[in-house]
């Protein structure tokens, strides 16, 4: 992905990442631990990810 397309990606909260992936936050968070998904990016005090990082760990897209 270059980088004019991350300026237009979208930012999800854990509760959407976690109705995408079908799974509890403590298994996102476990995950993230584990380096088996990616790190979050922090706005203020919330935690968000990029739409396209959170569909190419499931499969759905090229990251």
């Amino acid at each position: 992905m270059t980088p004019n397309e991350y300026q237009h990606d979208v930012l999800l909260d854990l509760k959407a990442v976690c109705e995408i992936l079908c799974r509890s936050k403590a298994s996102i968070y476990r995950d993230i631990a584990a380096e088996r998904f990616p790190q979050q990016i922090k706005v203020g005090g919330s935690s968000r990810w990029r739409r396209s990082e959170v569909l190419a760990c499931v499969g759905l897209t090229k990251s």
